[in-house]
């Protein structure tokens, strides 16, 4: 007989369990309502002949992609906690000496979209491109524009590309 409420017992608490579990799981959801919206963009550098910020009578051929991931979360007060994570893989090479510039590299931004929507927010970034030589490095900077819309969608421009010598 015992061996029967023993099984009745632990029936019982399985079944109390298994209720807490779905009501715990109940009182997560609004928090997962409250979900992150996520914007993936490559941005092409186009095959672009700039000068040469270091020498000036040298131009570059400068090319490759900044991939960019923006992603808003709401913060349940109509404002959005957004963060920028851009990976960089770009390259040169300089028509007039023949020397190669390589960029990889991976930055991170974060910053707040508060109300009223929409909320912009611009930054410049900046990528060093490294000569094969390790001397004539320079920078090369991106300014970006983005807004979070009343819905937390983000979107992003680019707008300004500039040069700046390292040494």
């Amino acid at each position: 007989m015992s061996r029967v409420v023993d099984r009745r017992a632990r029936r019982r608490v399985r079944a109390q369990l298994a209720l807490a579990s779905a009501l715990a799981s109940a009182i997560v959801l609004p928090a997962s309502a409250r979900a992150e919206n996520v914007v993936n963009y490559t941005f092409h550098v186009p095959a672009q002949v700039m000068t040469n910020p270091c020498a000036v009578t040298d131009v570059v051929n400068l090319n490759g992609d900044v991939h960019v991931v923006i992603t808003a979360t709401d913060d349940g007060n109509r404002g959005y906690h957004t963060m920028n994570h851009l990976n960089s893989h770009l390259s040169g090479r300089s028509i007039t000496s023949g020397l190669r510039y390589t960029n990889l590299e991976e930055q991170d931004d974060e910053w707040y979209a508060r109300p009223p929507a929409p909320s912009v927010h611009t930054h410049t970034y900046s990528f060093d491109l490294n000569s094969q030589t390790g001397v004539d490095n320079y920078v090369v900077k991106m300014t970006m524009h983005e807004t979070v819309n009343a819905t937390g969608i983000p979107t992003a421009v680019v707008d300004r590309w500039e040069m700046d010598c390292r040494g």
